[in-house]
């Protein structure tokens, strides 16, 4: 081929490219033109120049004269494809816990209720895949789902493809105008025709990337156990340290299907034993909160180191605390004006029980979410306590609030009320920065960690001691885990959603991570003088709370139930119908689990449905890794008894999962009708 047919097919190559991009990826092409019209008015200087030699492109930095391939681009692109192999255990991120479970073991989990340990409902599941898909004895057929981390000039995609044909990529390149040379070498388009989907993290910020690699999660999740990535020698490996935090941090892995169930029925809980159902969705305008300046005080190490200063001030604000922190007040006779809760199981009482006189809150309102365990509830004073509700809306209109962190769901709290001067403090988001302790010495779950970054890329996971830096609140850096770096990013997702112009001072006296629309002041810098009237602060509460809240269902929502329980009905009927099909081998089974899954995953705004969907789409996730990895492995042969134990282990459970939340909904509306005729 001349140097002139050389050229005119990188030229076309581009252009296709282009209008490839035009069509499927507006953003991409807006980024691309705009760095063509910086380089055409002499805004932007090229750092490289695109250069064919000896048979092959190559780059060659201008600046410096170094060549970005050390050798025959074309061959390191081939190399590159054999290096890919199809073992379980390089290259690769897991995306679920590694456990064993015995046979023995299963059983004693399948006896349990699903409400009470998630792995209830996928125990069998779990042990046939340990026994038969084994990742350091068995290999797949398919790598579904691939990461290229480093474009270059984009050979060794081309390559990887041809060997590969996943069907969903995620391509990342921090540099654009790199990546611009590479669409004169690489047709993007043509890696899309076997239906291949691609995601494009091109000279992407920290949130833009993050966004997409949950995009790239969500595409086919069902391909996510084990996700292989080539890692382009001359491009940095942080980004792939960042997609291991975003796997861990996965709502699956965090609050699981299991307890989203426990968490979508509590209230009805709460309502059968007359409990306020608080409106947090109205607005609080002209309220005691867009009055006073507000003080949420978290339980993380900046309250221990600063209990004085709280001491001295705490007459200052309406004062809002966690309920881990109870005791510690009592011990300190500072009486908070609002205590908040939302942890869903026993393991929250110890922190109630070590208060001496539970009548030292008698004049504490409680904002509790759905999801509080009734046993704790039951230590409060009734008329001071508010339930709002989470994930569910059996009260319509009248909103909902979800967090894994009870920091960053109290923070949340206090902007959907209008807060309009508020201050946080012990809202750290990581440890503390000398001992490595998570918490203050108050809370009764407090442990340490070691303050050291981890290394380590891909593999198996670990979310609660794996170590990380991010930007600081009063410092420019600080180590948090993986865990509480999940806490920030819903602290700084709820401050986007909920701060409005309402929201007009939100300082962070904590001395931990940052949080996105807080200003960070240290406690010498803090000014305020007067003093609140605590007595007129609780009665103007309760008159507030109580003018938004009701302890019962209206006649429309309890028909609301109603449309759930036929739901569950439904989908009942059509997981039976799916395990009377006949399979006849592995394909056409894959092909109708997936189109099964399709059905029940089926997305609606209802909110009748969506309870249930969001509960089976947890699920889902949680199993279908090892559904479809077991329907992957190459060394299974037997595939006439893999689709017979699959359907005996998995189906049953999904019923199981529907059935318990369907008994439930009626169990409640048997209690009303029951209330009605009494």
């Amino acid at each position: 081929m001349s140097q002139t047919e050389i050229e005119s097919q990188a030229i076309n190559t581009y252009k296709e490219n282009l209008l490839f991009f035009q069509s499927c990826e507006p953003e991409l092409f807006n980024k691309i033109e705009s760095l063509n019209l910086a380089i055409e008015k002499n805004y932007y200087q090229e750092k490289y120049s695109l250069e064919y030699k000896d048979g092959y492109f190559d780059v060659l930095e201008i600046k410096t004269g170094n060549w970005l391939y050390i050798a025959n681009s074309k061959k390191l692109a081939e190399m590159s494809a054999q290096s890919i192999n199809f073992t379980k255990t390089d290259n690769l991120f897991e995306t679920f816990y590694n456990v064993n479970i015995s046979k023995e073991f299963a059983k004693e989990l399948q006896e349990m209720g699903i409400e009470t340990n998630s792995y209830s409902g996928a125990a069998g599941l779990i042990n046939y895949s340990n026994e038969n898909a084994n990742k350091a004895a068995t290999t797949m057929k398919k790598l579904y789902k691939f990461i290229f981390l480093g474009v270059g000039l984009g050979l060794h995609i081309t390559k990887i493809h041809e060997k590969l044909h996943s069907n969903v990529y995620l391509i990342i390149e921090n540099d654009l105008e790199l990546f611009r040379l590479s669409l004169f070498v690489t047709n993007y388009k043509e890696l899309t025709n076997n239906g291949a989907e691609i995601v494009f993290s091109i000279f992407d910020d920290k949130i833009e990337f993050e966004k997409k690699v949950n995009i790239f999660l969500e595409k086919q999740f069902i391909y996510n156990h084990y996700i292989k990535f080539f890692n382009l020698p001359s491009h940095s490996e942080k980004k792939l340290k960042t997609i291991q935090s975003i796997i861990v941090g996965q709502t699956y892995l965090t609050f699981n299907y299991s307890a989203l169930t426990v968490s979508l029925l509590r209230p009805l809980v709460h309502i059968k034993n007359k409990y306020k159902i608080l409106d947090i969705e109205s607005p609080f305008t002209n309220s005691i909160f867009q009055k006073k300046p507000v003080l949420l005080v978290g339980a993380g190490p900046s309250f221990g180191k600063n209990i004085e200063w709280l001491k001295k001030n705490h007459k200052k604000f309406i004062v809002v605390t966690v309920s881990a922190l109870l005791s510690k007040f009592e011990e300190l006779n500072i009486k908070p004006d609002i205590v908040t809760h939302v942890h869903g199981f026993s393991d929250a009482l110890p922190h109630v029980r070590k208060i001496k006189d539970m009548s030292f809150f008698d004049k504490t309102i409680s904002l509790f979410g759905g999801f509080s365990e009734p046993a704790f509830v039951e230590y409060f004073k009734k008329e001071n306590v508010y339930i709002f509700e989470g994930s569910s809306r059996y009260k319509y209109n009248y909103g909902g609030l979800t967090s894994s962190n009870i920091g960053a769901l109290s923070f949340a709290l206090m902007l959907r009320l209008y807060a309009k001067e508020l201050y946080l403090l012990g809202l750290d988001l990581a440890p503390d920065q000398d001992s490595g302790e998570s918490h203050s010495q108050a809370h009764q779950y407090v442990r340490s960690v070691e303050l050291k970054e981890d290394e380590t890329i891909g593999g198996e996971m670990e979310f609660r001691n794996t170590v990380i830096k991010v930007k600081g609140n009063l410092r420019d850096e600080v180590f948090t885990t993986l865990l509480m770096n999940n806490w920030g990013k819903e602290c700084d997702a709820l401050s986007k959603t909920f701060k409005k112009e309402y929201n007009e001072k939100i300082f962070n006296l904590s001395d931990g991570a940052f949080i996105t629309g807080t200003l960070p002041l240290k406690l010498e810098d803090f000014s305020i003088s007067n003093e609140i009237d605590k007595e007129s602060t609780y009665d103007n509460l309760r008159d507030l709370f109580d003018s938004r809240s009701q302890n019962f269902l209206t006649k429309d929502e309890i028909e609301g139930i109603k449309a759930r329980v036929s739901y569950c009905k439904h989908l009942i009927d059509t997981i039976n119908a799916h395990t009377k099909k006949n399979h006849n081998h592995i394909d056409l089974y894959h092909y109708n689990v997936l189109g099964l899954f399709q059905e029940l995953l089926s997305e609606d705004d209802d909110p009748h449905t969506s309870d249930l969907n969001y509960i089976i789409t947890l699920y889902m996730q949680f199993v279908s890794g090892y559904i479809f990895d077991l329907i992957n492995t190459k060394e299974i042969k037997n595939h006439k008894r893999l689709i017979k134990h699959l359907d005996k282990v998995v189906m049953p459970q999904v019923i199981r999962v529907v059935k318990y939340f369907k008994d439930t909904l009626e169990d409640f509306l048997n209690f009303v009708e029951k209330e009605e005729n009494d």
